[in-house]
């Protein structure tokens, strides 16, 4: 045996044992140097040699990329492409659970040229503010699919989701600057001629992936608390079975648009172009958003389904045959 064999071997043996002790023992690299006489700095360096050279093979089983029986049946029952339920954890708020599980299937996906569609909303912010810094992606654009909404109390984070798209995705970012309802289907049409919304509309056919919130219908959701839905309109709504909103889209429980004249007026990406988007992740919480997920589900809003338990539990108590 030659010298160089020998001393290859050595190095192995040495590779291997290091590895054994960080890994399998739970060394540290202090301890580690003091055990075999060499240098902290060493040892670290060791340990990077065997990943390159496979001695160690690190796998992540991440577990919103594995699906559960519950993720399953939903998926299997409204014909999604993937579903994602967050267990619940006492000390982190749902919002932010449910927006951190979105942002990682994202990052998943995500691609250089993507162009990413987006609606407002909190729950739409704490995805976008959950994403990590991608120096790898180019030519990212991200586009606001609806109108916004100005004279409420609660911030509906247009500009937040906005600037972190572009910081974190190195994104170009493109605001509808337009209110969610208007007037009349006159003031739309003047609105659709607008630069702005030209520009918004072109870049919405090439929308590849979007990320909505499916909001839920009655006094206390934003249109109504914003003023654009008067308590006519929302008696009328009523009436027709609305159930909630996808990017201002007021729908009923079926998934279909609940009022062809409302929804002349309201400022916003078609909700059949928002159906065509190859990727729509739908991003919701709570009890009171149970009738407006179903119907997002039914309709084919979204085809990206990201919740929490707590949810899941709640829409098995209102559509049991989901887990049958």
């Amino acid at each position: 045996m030659s010298n160089d064999t020998r001393k290859d071997i050595q190095k192995t043996e040495l590779l291997v044992q290091v590895a054994r002790l960080y890994y399998e023992h739970n060394f540290s690299q202090n301890d580690i140097a003091k055990k075999v006489s060499l240098s902290r700095p060493y040892i670290s360096k060791l340990l990077n040699e065997a990943k390159r050279m496979g001695i160690v093979k690190i796998e992540i089983q991440d577990p919103i990329m594995t699906e559960s029986r519950v993720e399953k049946q939903i998926r299997k029952y409204f014909g999604l492409n993937k579903v994602i339920v967050v267990p619940k954890v006492d000390d982190v708020s749902p919002l932010q659970q449910v927006g951190e599980a979105a942002a990682r299937y994202l990052d998943s996906i995500i691609k250089s040229g993507d162009v990413i569609g987006f609606s407002w909303g909190e729950t739409v912010y704490e995805c976008a503010k959950a994403l990590r810094k991608r120096e790898d992606l180019k030519n990212i654009i991200a586009v606001q699919m609806c109108g916004g909404i100005s004279n409420i109390k609660r911030n509906v984070y247009v500009a937040e989701i906005s600037k972190e798209f572009v910081v974190m995705l190195n994104s170009a970012s493109y605001i509808l600057p337009f209110p969610a309802i208007v007037d009349n289907e006159q003031v739309k049409s003047v609105i659709e001629k607008e630069h702005t919304m030209q520009e918004v509309l072109r870049y919405a056919e090439r929308v590849n992936i979007a990320i909505v919130t499916m909001g839920k219908f009655g006094e206390q959701c934003a249109l109504a608390r914003a003023g654009y839905l008067k308590a006519e309109e929302m008696e009328q709504l009523s009436q027709r079975g609305a159930v909630g909103d996808v990017c201002t889209h007021i729908i009923n429980s079926e998934g279909e648009i609940c009022d062809v004249h409302l929804d002349s007026r309201t400022v916003a990406v078609p909700y059949d172009r928002i159906k065509e988007v190859e990727t729509r992740i739908g991003i919701a919480v709570g009890e009171s958003k149970v009738e407006s997920i179903l119907g997002a589900l039914k309709g084919g809003a979204v085809n990206v389904f990201v919740t929490n338990e707590v949810t899941a539990e709640a829409i098995k108590e209102v559509c049991p045959a989901i887990f049958e």
